[in-house]
């Protein structure tokens, strides 16, 4: 199959790269583009070079089979020329897509069968990722009505500019200066930034009502009651949710780890070990649980703790696992 990468200069981007040349996808032609700045360089995929196309100044063309879109801040026109492409589009960032459907491989993966070329798949928000993994199997067994959710994001959520901010920031305040706070209102570095990005009318930020739209998604059920809260933490990698579910039928606290350890994806913490996403999850391709406890007021609820690294099985990786899932569906057809 020919396979085309729109962004490949943004950290989605150079995962992606990475991780494409690690799988087992069969690729007969890439292409790579980029914004007319970071094209020109020369970039090796399985032991040959592959020069960067800019997007501003070539056509797309309509050979690909599957093209992967890793650019947040994608022009308009270029979003058009991929949709119009007749290739499978995957969206790493599938909130500016409208009937885009959502997949995590593990999860829902089924669904690929019945997508078609010309048709556009989003890889979720990591949060949505980690938590879908987390409830899914849970949700099968116990069904989920309520869940309270706390999502801790790192500066790589934000791309290059949030990697910039909190190491500019950071070492300015090492070195005795202010932070000079450019990327939110108050600096970054050593601080914790509650709801960040645009808000709606309600109130609550633009990552926190995609978390809602995305799991109810990803989980096949609408009615599941959501809250959650966003938060951006002065680290460069990972993400991490913590869960507090309230469930329709009682939890056995043993069988719910049984179901867990058996999911796909995922990996469950044995009881008294710590997990971070910085020591745990990060540069792996799991979603690590850990602190699963029952809720000591009531036998139908109970918490976990979900991490991953966001770039790899958050962003890049899933959008592969997509891909990889469709190939081997359209092969089967």
């Amino acid at each position: 199959m020919n396979v085309t990468i729109i962004g490949v200069s943004t950290l989605s981007g150079e995962n992606l790269l990475q991780i494409l040349d690690e799988r087992d996808l069969t690729v007969d032609r890439l292409r790579l583009f980029d914004k007319t700045d970071e094209a020109g360089r020369t970039l090796m995929f399985r032991g040959k070079s592959t020069k960067v196309a800019s997007y501003e100044e070539t056509e797309l063309g309509q050979d690909a089979d599957i093209l992967f879109l890793a650019d947040l801040e994608l022009p308009e026109a270029v979003l058009k020329a991929a949709q119009g492409s007749g290739a499978l589009v995957i969206d790493l960032f599938p909130a500016r897509q409208s009937g885009a459907v959502l997949v995590v491989p593990e999860v829902n993966g089924a669904v690929l069968a019945d997508v078609g070329r010309g048709e556009v798949v989003g890889s979720p928000a990591p949060a949505s990722v980690a938590a879908a993994l987390a409830l899914a199997p849970l949700q099968a067994e116990y069904q989920v009505l309520r869940l309270n959710a706390f999502v801790v994001q790192s500066a790589t959520a934000l791309e290059h500019a949030g990697v910039e901010a909190l190491a500019g920031e950071t070492a300015r305040l090492l070195n005795g200066r202010d932070a000079e706070a450019k990327l939110f209102q108050d600096q970054y570095a050593f601080n914790l930034v509650p709801q960040p990005g645009d808000k709606d009318l309600g109130g609550g930020s633009a990552a926190e009502a995609r978390f809602v739209i995305e799991l109810r998604e990803l989980l096949c059920d609408e009615q599941i009651e959501i809250v959650v809260n966003v938060i951006q933490a002065p680290i460069f990698y990972g993400v991490m949710v913590t869960l507090q579910a309230e469930t329709q039928q009682d939890v056995d606290l043993e069988a719910a780890g049984r179901l867990l350890t058996r999911a796909d994806g995922l990996r469950l913490i044995p009881a008294g070990k710590v997990a971070t996403p910085v020591g745990t999850a990060v540069g792996n391709d799991w979603v690590h649980l850990s602190g699963l406890r029952l809720d000591p007021e009531n036998a139908s609820g109970f918490g976990v703790y979900a991490m991953t690294d966001n770039l790899r099985k958050g962003s890049a990786l899933n959008a592969v696992q997509i891909a990889e899932q469709w190939q081997k569906a359209q092969v089967g057809q």
